[in-house]
C-alpha cells in the first residue's frame, strides 16, 4: 500500500487538461454614442428609483420578489447548481458498502439435519484519475452553465422591471388622458348649454346644437375607452405583480407623479459587463469552450484505481472472521469508434463556433438598442418642448374664443375649432411625457440597468464544491 500511493500522487500531478484557452471574441467597440455625448457613470443600482415614485418603488420590490416569471428563474439557477454538484462529484471517490447473510440447511445420510449462516460485510472505493481532464472540463462547463443561469435570471428580472415601470407609467398616462378627456367634456357641455340657450332665443340654429351634442357624445365615447385601456393595464400590472387582477389599483393621478431622471449613459464597452444578457452569451461561450476538452478528452485512456475491504464470519458457529483487502486499477482506452470521437470533436468545436457569432450578435444589438433609446429620449424631448408650448397657445386661444363667442363677436365653428385643438394639443402632451419616460425606461433596459451590484456578488461567491 505505501509503495501505491507515491504512484497514486504521480499520476494525479500528471493529470492534463485539453480545454482550450478561453478568449473573449474579438469585436470593434466604438468609442461613444452616435447620440449622446456624456460619457459619465450612471449608477443603474435600483435604477426605478430615479423616477422618486414611491409607489413604483414598492411595486418595483413587490415584483422581482412574487413575479412567476422571475422565480421560475431562480429555480433553473437552483437546478443548474445541482447538475453541477451532480458533475463535480466525478472528480471525488466513490465509495459504496455492501452486507448480507446466506443461511444453509443440510442432511447427510440419516444425520441430523445442519444449518449455517454465513455474514459478510465490505466497502469499496473508486477513484477516476481524470488524467486528460475530462471531468474537469466537464466541471467548468457545468459551471458556466451555472453562471449563465444567474445572468439568465438577472436577464429576467430586468425585463419585468422595465415592464412594470412601463406598464405602470402607461397607467399614469390613461388616468391623465382620462382627467383631461373629462375636463373637456365638462367645457363641451357648458358650451352646450350656451347654444341650447341661443337656440331658444333665436341666436343659433338647429344644426349648431346638433353638432355640439356630436361633441360631447363622442367625449363620452373617448373616456369609455380609455377607461377601459386603463382596466386592461392594471390588469397587465397586476400579474406581473404575481397577483390576481381583480382588486389591484394604483393611487398616483398622473404622469406628474414621476420625475424624469437624467441618465448618462457612460461609454459603449461598458455594455459589455453591464448587460446580462451579454454576459449569459458569453457564460455560453465558456461552457462550448469546456465541451471542447470533454469531446478532446475521450481520445485518451481513462485509469480508475479501486480499492476493496471485506470480511466474512458464521456468526452462529463462533468461528473466526476473515478478512480481506483487494487493490485494483483499471485502464480503458478506445480503439474504434466509428468517427463518433471526431465527430465529437467537430460537433464541439462547430457549438463553440455558433456560439461566438451568437455573442457577437448581442453585443451589436445591445448597441443598437442603446442608440435607439438615446435617440427616442432626445426625439421625445423635443416633442414634449413643442407639446407644452402647443398648449399653452391653444389655451390662449381657446380662452380668446370663448370669450368672443359669448359676445357674438365669432361664430360657433371658429369656437369648435378651437375646443378641438386644445384637447388635441393636451393629449398629445400627456402623450409625449409618456414617450420620454418610456424612453428613459428603455435607456435603462439597454444599459442593462438594475443588475450590475448583484452580479458582482454572485461573481464573488465561489461554485458550490461537488463536496457538499
Amino acid at each position: 500500500m505505501k509503495k501505491i500511493l507515491p504512484l497514486f500522487a504521480l499520476l494525479f500531478s500528471a493529470a492534463c487538461t485539453l480545454t482550450p484557452a478561453f478568449h473573449r471574441p474579438d469585436m470593434k467597440i466604438p468609442a461613444q454614442w452616435k447620440e449622446d455625448e456624456k460619457a459619465a457613470e450612471t449608477d443603474l443600482t435600483d435604477w426605478w428609483k430615479k423616477f422618486k415614485s414611491p409607489e413604483l418603488e414598492s411595486l418595483e420590490d413587490k415584483a422581482l420578489a412574487q413575479n412567476l416569471d422571475v422565480r421560475a428563474a431562480v429555480d433553473r439557477i437552483t437546478q443548474a447548481r445541482a447538475a453541477e454538484k451532480i458533475i463535480g462529484a466525478a472528480l471525488l471517490p466513490d465509495a459504496t458498502a455492501t452486507a448480507g447473510i446466506s443461511s444453509a440447511h443440510g442432511k447427510t445420510g440419516g444425520g441430523p439435519t445442519t444449518h449455517s449462516a454465513t455474514g459478510n460485510a465490505g466497502v469499496n472505493v473508486s477513484y477516476d484519475l481524470d488524467l486528460f481532464g475530462a471531468n474537469r472540463a466537464a466541471l467548468a462547463a457545468a459551471r458556466a452553465d451555472t453562471a449563465a443561469s444567474v445572468f439568465d435570471h438577472e436577464a429576467v428580472a430586468l425585463a419585468v422591471s422595465s415592464d412594470v415601470a412601463e406598464t405602470y407609467a402607461g397607467a399614469l398616462a390613461l388616468k391623465g388622458r382620462i382627467y383631461v378627456a373629462s375636463e373637456t367634456r365638462r367645457t363641451l357641455q357648458k358650451t352646450l348649454d350656451i347654444l341650447q340657450d341661443q337656440f331658444k332665443a333665436g341666436a343659433v340654429s338647429a344644426l349648431e346644437v346638433a353638432q355640439q351634442k356630436t361633441e360631447v357624445a363622442n367625449a363620452d365615447a373617448s373616456i369609455a375607452a380609455l377607461e377601459d385601456n386603463l382596466a386592461v393595464a392594471l390588469d397587465a400590472l397586476a400579474v406581473l405583480e404575481g397577483e390576481a387582477p381583480q382588486d389591484f389599483k394604483i393611487s398616483a393621478a398622473s404622469l406628474g407623479d414621476l420625475a424624469l431622471p437624467d441618465i448618462a449613459p457612460g461609454q459603449p464597452s461598458e455594455l459589455l459587463e453591464r448587460r446580462p444578457d451579454i454576459r449569459e452569451a458569453e457564460a455560453n461561450l465558456v461552457a462550448a469552450n469546456a465541451d471542447i476538452g470533454v469531446a478532446r478528452a475521450a481520445f485518451f485512456p481513462s485509469l480508475t484505481l479501486g480499492l476493496g475491504a471485506g470480511i466474512n464470519a458464521v456468526p452462529l458457529a463462533g468461528g473466526p472472521a476473515a478478512s480481506a483487502l483487494s487493490l485494483a486499477a483499471g485502464l480503458t482506452a478506445p480503439l474504434f469508434r466509428g468517427g463518433s470521437l471526431e465527430g465529437g470533436v467537430e460537433k464541439a468545436t462547430a457549438r463553440e463556433r455558433e456560439l461566438a457569432e451568437a455573442y457577437r450578435k448581442t453585443v451589436l444589438i445591445a448597441f443598437q438598442e442603446t442608440e435607439d433609446a438615446l435617440a427616442a429620449a432626445k426625439s421625445a424631448e423635443k416633442r414634449r418642448s413643442a407639446y407644452t408650448a402647443a398648449v399653452a397657445a391653444a389655451t390662449r386661444a381657446y380662452t380668446l374664443a370663448d370669450q368672443k363667442f359669448k359676445a357674438g363677436a365669432i361664430d360657433y365653428p371658429t369656437l369648435l375649432d378651437t375646443q378641438r385643438s386644445l384637447l388635441a394639443a393636451k393629449d398629445n402632451l400627456v402623450s409625449a411625457n409618456l414617450d420620454r419616460l418610456n424612453a428613459a425606461i428603455t435607456l435603462y433596459k439597454a444599459l442593462g440597468g438594475g443588475w450590475r451590484e448583484s452580479a458582482k456578488e454572485i461573481k464573488k461567491e465561489p461554485p458550490p464544491s461537488p463536496a457538499r
